[in-house]
């Protein structure tokens, strides 16, 4: 009997995870901000990358701390690494194509990248490049 019910419970929470709805991001205005990479919080071997509001939590110093500054209308800037240590703001793009598992597109200098927004609120900005 027991069996039985562990393996009909174990079934019914495998259908659950099937059928849940994909995650939910927050709407357009909670990515409109900057966004500094907190990579201190990001798990050893896992691709999430974490990005925190710059301001918002006080991090170690960094040689380079990549970051992003989201404009309404679909502007964008990210901090350029130079080989000479003369970082900058370039100009670019973004978008947010929804879906099952929504995706932010940035596009600079002719060059697009892609990634799977795994969670997007007004705190936190968690990205896997793709």
């Amino acid at each position: 009997m027991r069996r039985r019910l562990f393996c009909t419970l174990l079934l019914t929470g495998a259908w659950a995870c099937a059928t849940q709805p994909p995650p939910q991001i927050a709407g357009e205005k909670e990515i409109i901000r900057d966004w500094v990479r907190a990579y201190e919080e990001e798990l050893p071997g896992d691709s999430v990358q974490v990005f925190r509001p710059d301001g918002s939590v006080t991090l170690p110093p960094s040689r380079f701390r990549m970051a992003y500054k989201f404009v309404r209308g679909g502007t964008c800037e990210w901090l350029f690494l130079s080989p000479d240590d003369n970082h900058r703001f370039k100009p670019g793009t973004w978008a947010i194509e929804p879906g099952a598992e929504p995706r932010l597109r940035i596009t600079a200098e002719g060059t697009t990248t892609t990634f799977r927004i795994v969670e997007l609120s007004s705190s936190v900005l968690r990205l896997v490049p793709r």
